[in-house]
């Protein structure tokens, strides 16, 4: 039986393009759309949508994801979450959060949820790089849509933030303020929100005439633990940076840690910016200055743009939310006595 994957190839095109023309999402040319027709076709592909129009709507989408539950205690995915249930309700429609166990992987009980009729749609969490979740999906014949930054080929609707825009506004502050050895923190290589994260620092620093540093670049995990262990080996370096950009305020809290322990002032010596601004960002010491990420809007829009697709009407192939800087106590022109 032809996959999704297949029809790509034949057509030349990406899995996302594939799905766009089925589905009608997104903006495809004539020609581009007359050659996936014709391979589909020719593949003789039969994307599962009958089986979803003779299938009672349950009217509730889903959330799957490794560990969900424990990330409700985290105060930015519980008000993404809370965005989307209220979007839900508004539509008429409930949302469901369901985590896998070590018997089951994240992709079988999503299909399990999908073919048992629990869920018309299905949201995508961190999404990767070179994922293949959504074309699996979509091969099932469930509309979804994923949370993260586009990246090539994804074979679904993104829903996210301006990352690269959020990090450049970061950078200008900072070279504004006077710096010129700024680090970044981010995420792992494999997520898809690193790439702009790292991309808008570098567009700030070249804006600025300042040469990229490899050696100012940590890839980190997400935890806290993270941010200390990065802004440990920066501290190592012969030059430390005098201003650090983190990709959220957790690895920015990490990092003033680290800071502190080193006998150091954040701000005064070392400023950081975190990502996201947490409550608890306004009440640190000092207060971080940080992007404040509209995480309501988001899982709004994250939901508006899933029921959409189940009821058939068009959805943007990617949506990005802006991202605004709070100026706190974290960040000041770099010491005199810095490098």
């Amino acid at each position: 039986m032809a996959t999704i994957k297949d029809v790509a190839r034949r057509a030349q095109v990406s899995t996302a393009t594939v799905s766009y023309v089925l589905n009608g999402t997104g903006v495809v040319s004539e020609a581009t759309r007359a050659r996936v027709l014709a391979a589909v076709a020719e593949l003789g592909y039969q994307p599962n949508h009958s089986a979803r129009a003779l299938r009672t709507r349950s009217h509730t989408i889903g959330v799957v994801a490794p560990g969900i539950a424990g990330r409700l205690a985290d105060p930015g995915t519980a008000e993404m979450l809370a965005g989307v249930s209220e979007a839900a309700t508004a539509a008429g429609y409930c949302l469901l959060i369901a985590a896998p166990t070590a018997t089951e992987s994240e992709e079988e009980l999503a299909l399990r949820l999908v073919r048992s009729g629990r869920v018309d749609g299905l949201i995508i969490v961190d999404l990767r790089r070179d994922d293949e979740r959504p074309a699996l999906f979509a091969d099932a014949g469930v509309p979804v849509i994923a949370i993260g930054s586009p990246t090539s080929g994804v074979a679904c609707p993104v829903v996210g933030f301006d990352l690269h825009a959020g990090a450049e506004q970061a950078i200008h502050h900072l070279t504004r303020l006077g710096h010129r050895r700024i680090a970044l923190i981010n995420f792992p290589s494999d997520l898809s929100m690193s790439e702009p994260f790292y991309t808008g620092y570098l567009s700030a620093l070249h804006a600025a005439g300042l040469r990229r540093d490899a050696a100012l670049v940590i890839e980190a995990g997400s935890s806290e633990t993270d941010g200390v262990a990065a802004m440990q080996e920066l501290l190592t370096l012969r030059h430390p940076p005098t201003a650090v950009l983190a990709a959220s305020d957790t690895l920015a809290f990490g990092a003033m840690h680290a800071i502190r322990d080193a006998g150091l002032s954040v701000g005064a010596h070392i400023s950081v910016i975190g990502c996201d601004d947490l409550p608890l960002a306004a009440h640190t010491y000092p207060p971080l200055t940080t992007l404040r990420t509209p995480r309501r809007e988001l899982g709004t829009t994250i939901a508006r743009h899933l029921i959409a697709q189940i009821e058939r009407r068009p959805v943007p192939a990617v949506t990005l939310l802006p991202l605004r800087l709070i100026i706190r106590h974290s960040t000041a022109a770099p010491s005199p006595m810095s490098g």
